[in-house]
């Protein structure tokens, strides 16, 4: 028994490894080098395209310098960056909350505005904490300059509406603070 589950292993091995016949072999080298060449014969005909592009970007007659053409890219060695820019748009925005009326307890949603209505999105939202002690200091890192922030200080009274303070990036500042003071 144990015989013939080896021979079976061994033959079902050699099939699944395939002949080593030559005509195979050249067979696949051939299709290679064919689809090779049709490869090549097409790039070819790509870069005549892009050269008929910038020939006619160099005369004037085209009115776009980059060309939307598939054989034409624009590759990273072709940006050109201000020194100055740092490649950095992330923002670091410390929120300074303070509750003047004593051992009030508050929450605080601190969350990009909604064009509409000047709202909290509550789906975007950076920081949402409690208020302990009445004061919050948190540092947090706004992912670009142009986020329109809402802070809405939710009371645990009776008060249905939340306070709320409205903050939008300062170029001025070199440190961006978002003060809420109640």
């Amino acid at each position: 028994m144990n015989k013939y589950l080896i021979i079976l292993t061994s033959l079902f091995a050699l099939a699944a490894c395939g002949g080593g016949g030559g005509e195979s072999g050249s067979n696949v080298s051939n299709t290679t080098a064919s689809s090779t060449s049709s490869q090549q014969t097409s790039n070819t005909s790509i870069s005549d395209d892009s050269s008929q592009t910038e020939s006619d970007n160099a005369d004037g007659n085209s009115e776009d310098s980059i060309s939307s053409d598939a054989g034409s890219e624009v590759i990273m060695t072709d940006l050109v960056i201000d020194k100055s820019f740092d490649l950095k748009t992330d923002v670091s925005l410390l929120i300074d909350a303070k509750i003047s009326t004593g051992n009030v307890r508050a929450y605080l949603n601190v969350c990009q505005s909604k064009a509409d209505s000047g709202k909290a999105d509550y789906q975007n939202c950076i920081l949402r904490k409690p208020i302990s002690q009445g004061e919050l200091n948190q540092k947090v890192i706004l992912s670009r300059q142009d986020i329109a922030l809402v802070a809405e200080i939710w009371l645990y009274d009776n008060n249905p509406e939340p306070l709320r303070y409205q903050w939008q990036y300062d170029e001025t500042l070199s440190e961006q603070k978002f003060e809420i003071r109640y």
